[in-house]
């Protein structure tokens, strides 16, 4: 048997000997951290051999056989022990609470993900070999026992008051990483969705309205992927199960997703609309992954982008028809699409697509780029074909490899055929070329109302350096002028490094603006008469938000990069003198602070140094991570004497008060406790007053 952790070169396993079932019971004991497992394999064999190959780690084999009948059917039976680890991997224990604080025993869970079911049992533990699962659980008769499908009956266990065994349903046809079962004591509330699918959300003993939230979200997404792909959710129940020590955000396990407790419970009194929002984009994003990752799954790894990017597009998708005043795809311009072009502009970014050898490689690998840029270009690609026609040709995707497992250009090929148009080569020059390119668009008015655009491609690189790779991308490009700025003008895909496009009707007073709604991955570098006669529909919310927040974002970055003015963004910025956007502001702000910085520059202007605390507890206040990770790092470091410039100190005090805990609280109480200057004293209190906890 292969270990995970083994020195070797990292070879698949050969499909010689393969298994179609699996019989696997379990016994948990928490009070030694150990399980028994029991397990029959039924297995194919494809080819004479007298070696089977398979996976398992940290496990003890007690006893394994292989059995041939006369009908030629093979089986593998293996009993071993293993432990319940501390690790948040394989079957792993985990400690909770009771509603008064009080620890109590612990509780234990699976996290298979993506190669650690053979620290479970003894398995083909890669995601090409599905098989069907009989999951029967031992454990104490006090403990609930959760799996990824329904109970079938539930006994006391050989006739001992104090055990009881848990049989549940067999599962369908399923890769290993996808495998659940939890064993802790929880609550729960559930209901059934329009179409009669079971669904509950556990929670700790006596917190099961927390899960309400979630358990509304989902009865509402469910039914709408079940007719956006118009295949049918294929199991009988759809859980959810909030676990205190979790390694990860969230698990797609079939049937039974499993969650980070701190990121899934929403309180009726106490959350925050923003939590509410993430919850509702997280159970959206795992919902997803029913069909588009379970149901069809990748053959390796390497494809892994395809069901991030794809979960990570629809879930907005989703969230926005359930909860369309949440805006949530001018959060997803903001916190998904803006944040990856920082990135993805560096010359060290890398392709979405990058082959992966072992399974350790991928939180190596899979990143920002990965996740937010697989996003983006699914986005686009989504808008590049049309819904109608994606929709064809995702379910005729989804029905053809259905219990399957499948590779990307499998899913570019049913969306060609589906849309008659070159999706391969399209999207090949986003996913396997680095970064992505900004349009320089030149104009010229004609006298009889058109106008003639010039569109020339190049690499966009931070540093404002040239590609020296002249890398080109096939560019859905989109345009809309001030005639009707709810409908596309012109549509046509940039192909070559340069292009030009005829507009008809328009006058010579009229604006343009390319990229409807922020959704092609490229900026946009303007004249500067041309971006002074956007300023009208952005003072004037002609523009949607999203393209209101790109425009800056764009110019901003083309200034940084040298290849615009900052008198042009300066320019710009009065044009959002009157922007109520939420989205829009924080922005703005986090352009301005990363202009800014945090430390006063040599002979900077004293406006510039009052400007400077107001941006960052701006973006402090709008839950931008990097502010508030360099607060909570200068505000140890003020308290031992290095004291924080006083110019910015009331912004530290604000962001370290709304987001520390008791401890941060007691540290501003001293501090204000032993100040001088009644100054001091007002900053302080005022920050003591921005504080979450009661």
């Amino acid at each position: 048997m292969s270990d995970l952790d083994t020195k070797k070169l990292f070879e698949r396993l050969p499909q010689i000997v393969i298994p179609t079932h699996y019989d696997l019971t379990i016994q948990t004991f928490l009070d030694t951290f150990k399980f028994n497992g029991d397990v029959i394999i039924h297995l194919k064999v494809n080819q004479p051999t007298d070696t089977v190959i398979l996976y398992a780690a940290e496990l003890q084999i007690d006893q394994a056989k292989i059995t041939l009948d006369s009908k030629g059917d093979c089986k593998l039976a293996l009993k071993f022990i293993g432990d319940i680890n501390d690790h948040m991997q394989g079957f792993y224990r985990y400690k909770y609470s009771t509603l008064d604080g009080q620890e109590v025993p612990y509780g234990a869970s699976t996290h298979f993900d993506p190669a650690n079911y053979r620290r479970a049992f003894p398995c083909w533990d890669e995601p090409n070999f599905k098989a069907t699962f009989d999951i029967t659980l031992i454990t104490p008769k006090n403990l609930q026992a959760i799996s990824n499908m329904p109970i079938i009956y539930e006994n006391e266990y050989l006739d001992d008051k104090e055990w009881k065994i848990t049989k549940f349903d067999r599962t369908p046809i399923m890769s290993t990483y996808l495998v659940a079962y939890v064993v802790g004591e929880y609550d729960y509330v559930e209901t059934k969705d329009s179409n009669g699918v079971s669904m509950r959300v556990y929670a700790p003993v006596g917190k099961k309205e927390h899960g309400q939230f979630a358990l509304d979200i989902a009865s509402k997404v469910l039914p709408f992927y079940t007719e956006y792909f118009n295949i049918k959710y294929p199991i009988a129940k759809a859980d959810q199960i909030a676990i205190p020590d979790f390694a990860m955000g969230a698990m797609e396990n079939w049937g039974l997703v499993t969650y980070r407790e701190t990121t899934r419970l929403i309180d009726p009194e106490f959350s925050s609309m923003e939590s509410r929002q993430l919850v509702a984009i997280d159970v959206a994003h795992e919902l997803a992954h029913q069909w588009f990752g379970n149901l069809v799954t990748m053959d390796w790894w390497t494809d892994l982008w395809l069901n991030e990017g794809f979960a990570s597009w629809i879930q907005y998708l989703a969230v926005d028809k359930c909860y369309p005043e949440f805006d949530i795809w001018t959060q997803f311009v903001a916190d998904t699409f803006a944040p990856f072009l920082v990135s993805d502009a560096l010359k060290s970014s890398h392709p979405i697509e990058i082959p992966i050898g072992h399974p350790n490689e991928i939180e190596e690998i899979f990143d920002e780029i990965s996740y937010s840029k697989g996003s983006s270009v699914i986005r686009m690609l989504h808008d590049y074909i049309g819904d109608d026609t994606f929709r064809k040709g995702l379910h005729n995707y989804l029905k053809e490899y259905s219990y399957k497992n499948t590779v990307t250009v499998n899913l570019w090929s049913h969306l060609s055929k589906a849309s008659n148009k070159p999706v391969n080569e399209v999207m090949s020059s986003w996913t396997l070329q680095i970064g992505y390119p900004f349009v320089t668009v030149i104009e010229e008015q004609q006298p009889n109302q058109t106008r003639i655009i010039k569109l020339n491609q190049q690499r966009f690189i931070a540093d404002g350096s040239a590609d020296d790779e002249n890398l080109q991308w096939k560019i859905p490009i989109t345009i809309f002028t001030k005639s009707n700025p709810k409908v596309i003008a012109k549509q046509i895909l940039m192909d070559q490094p340069e292009i030009t496009i005829i507009l008809d009707n328009i006058s010579e007073n009229d604006w343009i603006k390319l990229n409807y709604n922020s959704i092609g991955l490229y900026r946009v570098k303007y004249e500067s008469k041309t971006l002074a006669c956007l300023s009208e529909p952005i003072a004037n919310k002609k523009l949607s938000p999203q393209d209101r927040l790109m425009i800056q974002d764009d110019v901003a970055a083309l200034c940084n990069a040298d290849h615009q003015s900052f008198v042009d963004y300066l320019k710009l910025l009065l044009s959002y003198k009157d922007e109520d956007n939420f989205t829009v502001w924080k922005s703005i702000a986090s352009t301005m602070g990363e202009k800014l910085g945090w430390d006063e520059k040599e002979n900077e202007n004293p406006l510039v140094a009052m400007l400077r605390p107001m941006i960052l507890s701006i973006m402090g206040k709008s839950g931008d991570q990097a502010i508030i990770d360099e607060a909570k790092k200068r505000f140890p470091s003020h308290i031992n004497g290095d004291l924080i410039d006083s110019n910015i100190r009331a912004a530290v005090y604000i962001i370290v008060s709304l987001y520390g805990d008791e401890n941060t609280q007691e540290e501003l109480r001293k501090l204000y406790k032993t100040a001088e200057m009644t100054e001091e004293k007002v900053r302080l209190l005022c920050s003591m007053g921005q504080s979450l906890k009661p």
